[in-house]
């Protein structure tokens, strides 16, 4: 009788160099209503869970040209294998080796010559363990997308009601007339319904960005320029002028994606703005702290500082600092936490240098192209 695929326990992929090992681990879980593919060597194996991912690996340690926990690794980075539970098997003799191969990312080991029932029952148990570490994501991952759902369907008659009830203070009601407490009071309900709306659908496009890193050649200066163009407006409104300093030894090609620094960036400049006083500067410098390290784009403006207490809490979501913006403009709280994620994904560092009453500096640290460094090298060697 041929099992359906619905009565499969699960797709299993078996690696291992001897036909005969393969046809025997084959017909042991094919029998048991396991689903099979066999790999005969190490990149036939990376090759096959790549085209069809598998639910379980059982994997020989030992084999020719690319052994057992290379291939365990090389898994281990394949995004659509990350996750994938694999089970080596492995002589009685390698003990040590086998323990050691854990750490390459196996949940486990089993063996040879194996108790047929002592492989099913681990087969079973990491089958079903993987089965209901996905189930779990996927539900989660329902409940946040109609968490979004709910949120983004009620941002505009929220918005609608604070719009009306803002109409509705501009047009006279106003103190000492008891009404306008009322629409004070709608107007801050709304207004922190929206941004609790706001942070849900924030953190919904954190994750999905941070999924989408893509880490190229990308050129500072336009990440720069463009930054400063968004803020202009804003600065302006307040006096505030918008000091860029970019000095010719720095390195115009960074290694980040082009979308994240930009926002984080901008998230940085545009907090310098909101929390510096009417008629000052913020400046936006570039260096380089040292011929093989790192660029450092610092964002510079003068207002009233954070406190230690402050510092502690600034890279964690959700947190109101004891500064508060110059022209009552809004803050989430979330907008710097959602900015060391993406720095972090682009292997870069994020910080900020402050004293009470002195201003505050954050800087962001990204990796330089290889092929800048070389150019800026060959340039200092250059005779004028």
């Amino acid at each position: 009788m041929i099992n359906s695929p619905s009565e499969y326990g699960g797709l299993v992929l078996i690696v291992d160099d001897l036909p005969r090992n393969l046809q025997l681990l084959g017909r042991i879980l094919t029998e048991s209503n396991y689903e099979v593919i066999a790999a005969s060597s190490g990149e036939k194996a990376l090759a096959r869970a790549e085209s069809r991912r598998p639910d379980l690996v059982l994997l020989d340690l030992m084999m020719p040209e690319m052994d057992g926990m290379e291939v365990c690794r090389r898994l281990r980075h394949m995004p659509t294998t990350a996750d994938v539970p694999v089970i080596f098997l492995t002589a009685a003799n390698e003990a040590e080796l086998a323990a050691k191969a854990l750490g390459a990312g196996a949940v486990d080991y089993i063996f040879k010559p194996f108790n047929t029932a002592e492989l099913l029952a681990r087969v079973r148990t990491h089958v079903a363990l993987a089965r209901t570490r996905d189930e779990l994501r996927r539900i989660i991952a329902q409940k946040n997308d109609l968490m979004s759902a709910v949120a983004h369907d009620l941002k505009n008659p929220i918005s609608a009601v604070r719009f009306s009830a803002l109409m509705l203070r501009e047009q006279g009601v106003a103190s000492p007339d008891p009404r306008a407490e009322l629409v004070d009071s709608i107007v801050d309900a709304c207004e922190g319904a929206l941004a609790f709306i706001h942070d849900r659908l924030e953190k919904s496009a954190r994750s999905a960005r941070l999924e989408r890193i893509h880490i190229a050649r990308t050129d500072l200066i336009v990440v720069l320029h463009s930054v400063v163009q968004q803020n202009l407006a804003t600065a302006a409104a307040k006096g505030i002028e918008l000091d860029m300093d970019f000095r010719d030894d720095v390195p115009v090609s960074v290694l980040a994606d082009h979308n994240a620094l930009c926002r984080v960036l901008n998230n940085v400049l545009s907090n310098a703005v909101k929390f510096s006083p009417r008629d000052t500067s913020v400046s936006i410098g570039v260096t380089r702290q040292s011929a093989d390290g790192p660029v450092r784009i610092a964002v510079r403006d003068r207002g009233p500082g954070l406190t230690d207490e402050d510092k502690k809490l600034l890279f964690k979501p959700y947190q109101r600092l004891s500064a508060r913006p110059t022209a009552g403009e809004s803050s989430t709280g979330l907008g710097l936490s959602l900015s060391r994620d993406l720095v972090e994904a682009m292997k870069g560092r994020i910080g900020c240098d402050s004293e009470p009453g002195r201003g505050a500096t954050f800087w962001i640290e990204v990796p330089v192209c290889a092929t800048e460094t070389e150019r800026l090298a060959a340039s200092a060697q250059t005779p004028a």
